[in-house]
């Protein structure tokens, strides 16, 4: 296949990613946009034009806090800034769609990069159709623009010839774990696949990819904050500890901490979860120790959320999944394929980690970012959503992984006896 037809059918690909995600944004409607976690987004926003402020409160003049990472209201910010009190929500939307399109175009290149066309273009092909991928557009919340950046950092590291591009590709690694501090496990996990290649080096790369969020850290540190990111994290901690994230009333699968009546001091400090949890565990140790070592990781690659219904976080009237065909059939084709894929792409990572010295140090940073990842959010709630920024990297491991064992496979199928002739 020549060249110019194979840049035909990425741009295909690609088109179709970008098309399935206007359709999404065009069609279904986000009942209460910016509810929740959202509209704690675009209060951050709000305080940064109005006020300069980093802060969630609704007061004048608002107290500086912590409580949210700020590359996403940072992000919003910059939408308000640009397209004003009314237009900020649209053009922040329309932004994500085209961030969207281009991370199956870099998943693409990433995939591309470790091996052959076809498994590359299935990549891109998984990203372009993931139901939660597409979803995550239409959301004010950080999963999408963090997929991106990551797709983004790990292209220009992974592709990374000379220092301009190593840098940039810490500073992307930074601003992901700017929108998300979670993720500031993938430049660790990228530095340990580097190790070997020169350990000064490998330590000046992460040193900057943690600047941006060393500075924030300096930035809470210096000055009283109304609300700490700590109060967040004891919080999540503690409302993912429930196996089976039930409770008693299995009614409120996915929120048992509603009905725990040592919420809400169980989460509001770290000596609150010591004492309400250690004292479960030691009355169960071999249920929460299954649901710790082997249930959670398997919730957080799972299909449906957790808190929410099928991919939707926020409940979506007029979804095209429900009612266009073409959606539909997309939608039915991703989830039948989900477990295979799921399957592959974890037995590609840990035959990556098994073997990484003769794998090579690319293969190894995704396989160690896609079980750092998954290790980072075993302590707080099972939800699939935090994990979206790690799909791609998956349905890399998945596509080109699986395309190099069927290789590695044929290769050692014994030859055919020959034919013996009279």
């Amino acid at each position: 296949m020549r060249t110019s037809e194979r840049g035909v059918l990425v741009g295909i690909v690609v088109a179709i990613g970008l098309a399935l995600r206007i359709a999404f944004v065009a069609v279904g409607d986000v009942q209460s946009p910016l509810r929740a976690d959202a509209g704690q987004y675009a209060q951050y926003a709000k305080n940064l034009v109005d006020h300069g402020t980093f802060s969630l409160a609704s007061s004048v003049p608002p107290a500086p806090d912590s409580f949210r990472s700020p590359g996403y209201p940072l992000v919003l910010a910059a939408c308000r800034w640009l397209a004003g009190e009314t237009g900020w929500l649209p053009f922040a939307i329309a932004l994500q769609v085209a961030l969207g399109g281009i991370t199956v175009l870099l998943v693409y290149r990433i995939a591309r990069g470790l091996g052959g066309f076809a498994p590359a273009l299935l990549a891109a092909a998984l990203t372009a159709a993931s139901p939660h991928l597409v979803v995550s557009t239409a959301y004010v919340l950080t999963e999408c623009v963090s997929t991106f950046l990551v797709a983004l950092a790990v292209w220009l590291l992974l592709g990374a010839q000379g220092t301009g591009r190593r840098v940039a590709s810490a500073l992307v690694f930074g601003a992901a774990a700017s929108c998300n501090e979670t993720l500031v496990v993938l430049p660790i996990a990228a530095a340990l696949a580097m190790w070997s290649r020169g350990r000064g080096a490998t330590l000046a790369w992460l040193a900057l990819a943690l600047l941006p969020l060393g500075a924030w850290t300096l930035r809470n540190q210096l000055q009283p904050l109304a609300l700490r990111g700590s109060e967040r994290a004891t919080a999540s901690i503690s409302h993912g500890s429930y196996p089976g994230m039930v409770f008693r009333d299995p009614r409120l699968l996915g929120f048992p901490y509603r009905e725990d009546p040592a919420q809400p001091a169980f989460g509001a400090s770290w000596s609150g979860i010591a004492d309400v949890l250690g004292p479960r565990i030691a009355a169960e140790p071999l249920r929460y120790a299954t649901w710790y070592v082997l249930e959670k990781p398997v919730w957080l690659w799972s299909w449906p959320l957790v808190q929410g219904r099928d991919v939707y976080v926020y409940d979506v009237a007029n979804s095209p999944y429900e009612r266009q065909p073409v959606m539909q059939a997309s939608r039915a084709v991703m989830r039948w394929l989900h477990v295979p894929v799921m399957l592959a792409g974890a037995l590609a990572a840990a035959v990556c980690l098994w073997c990484r010295r003769r794998v090579g140090w690319q293969w190894t940073t995704l396989a160690a970012a896609v079980a750092l990842g998954t290790l980072a959010y075993v302590p707080v709630i099972p939800d699939p959503r935090y994990l979206q920024p790690l799909r791609p990297l998956v349905f890399v491991l998945a596509a080109v992984g699986g395309a190099a064992a069927i290789a590695w496979l044929a290769r050692r199928r014994p030859s055919a006896a020959p034919a013996v002739t009279a």
